[in-house]
């Protein structure tokens, strides 16, 4: 009964650096037989011309060693072939291999962009709802009599704000908004919703203070 030898998967690495042992070995015996041929030629002419017993006892030594050589360079390249074959197979396990490591991050990444843009949504919405609520406050504001902000005032600091979030958004799509007319604003036009508002919002308590006839709170020196 006859068993199987479980063959090693090498790596690519290991398969490709007996490639490069197995081709010195076939260019060193390549080199022995050049050597071989260059001494044939001699020792024939001396072997059959002369009949020289020496001679013709080196041709017999070189002809067995040039058969020799002969099955040992086909064993070689049938040897160099099976290499370069299992070179080409790791690296396509490998390259398997590494496409799944690939696509296991990136499930992992879709996953993650999933709930990002969910609560990019959310957040979005969040936030209009706000600025309209906002904007609903302030139209009460100036039915109550309160002209400040102005809707000029108003809506170019809630666009300065607007437009400074978007700054914040990768260069291709600050370059798509610039397309639409979206202004890349100098550093002193830059704001929040809340730092813009919290100058409005002072001014608005002052007047407040003032009709109801309070009197402003006095500095400590």
């Amino acid at each position: 009964m006859t068993t199987k030898t479980a063959t090693k998967q090498l790596s690519a690495i290991d398969a490709q650096k007996i490639v490069d042992q197995l081709e010195s070995k076939a260019a060193e015996l390549a080199a022995s037989c050049a050597a071989d041929e260059r001494e044939l030629a001699s020792i024939s002419f001396e072997a059959h011309a002369s009949e020289d017993q020496k001679a013709l006892a080196r041709l017999e030594t070189i002809k067995a060693r040039t058969v020799k050589r002969e099955m040992d360079a086909k064993s070689l390249n049938a040897a160099i072939a099976e290499a370069k074959r299992r070179v080409a197979e790791a690296q396509a396990e490998e390259a398997k291999a590494e496409q799944k490591r690939c696509a296991g991050e990136a499930r992992v990444i879709v996953d993650r962009i999933d709930s990002l843009f969910a609560s990019a949504d959310l957040h979005f919405k969040q936030a209009m709802d706000a600025l309209v609520a906002a904007d609903k406050r302030i139209a009460e504001l100036h039915q109550l009599g309160f002209q400040y902000p102005t809707s000029v005032q108003l809506r170019a600091n809630i666009m300065y704000a607007l437009e400074t979030c978007l700054m914040a958004l990768p260069k291709y799509l600050c370059d798509e908004l610039a397309r639409s007319g979206v202004r890349f604003l100098a550093p002193h036009q830059r704001r929040t919703f809340s730092q813009f508002w919290s100058q409005m919002s002072a001014n608005l308590g002052r007047e407040i203070a003032n009709r109801l006839g309070e009197k402003p709170n006095k500095e400590v020196a």
